[in-house]
């Protein structure tokens, strides 16, 4: 669907998004914690999936897995530049434990894999990916370096990666 979009088929980007947009708007509706801008996010998120669809490289990954990234960069593009990041990041502490995601999104695969990281792997992986934190605000947050951070992260999915395998 995603090859015929690139050549200008409407129908075939039509049911692209038919079939996608679901699983991207729960990953949306995840971060931003507010229905009409996840819409929004959304809707940017897809005009860029049509722009840039003769992008796509299907060795580097799932199409479904290249919108969501498409969609949380646009996301996290938003929060960072909003002054609600502060207010959403106070409400992410209290509302939810980073150390157990709750979200109906978690498969219980992911969820049985990511209760065998060690509990700092799995507090960072589920801020960076769930949360949208950046590794300066994990390190910041957690007075540790960047790089001790990002290899944390890199080695926690690597075993989630695994295990998901299995």
């Amino acid at each position: 669907m995603l090859a015929r979009s690139a050549l200008g088929d409407r129908d075939a980007f039509q049911r692209l998004y038919e079939a996608t947009a679901p699983r991207v708007y729960a990953v949306l509706l995840s971060m931003l914690r507010d229905s009409a801008l996840a819409q929004d996010v959304m809707q940017d998120a897809y005009v860029k999936v049509w722009g840039q669809s003769r992008d796509y490289h299907a060795d580097r990954g799932l199409v479904l897995s290249w919108i969501i990234a498409i969609a949380r960069y646009r996301a996290l593009d938003l929060l960072r530049a909003s002054k609600r990041r502060d207010a959403l990041e106070m409400e992410a502490v209290q509302q939810q434990s980073l150390t157990e995601p709750t979200q109906e999104g978690f498969s219980d695969l992911l969820q049985e894999c990511l209760g065998k990281l060690a509990d700092l792997q799995r507090r960072s992986i589920v801020a960076a990916f769930v949360n949208g934190f950046t590794h300066e605000e994990l390190a910041a947050r957690e007075a540790t370096p960047v790089g001790t951070v990002k290899s944390r992260i890199r080695r926690g999915m690597q075993r989630l990666r695994e295990c998901l395998q299995q």
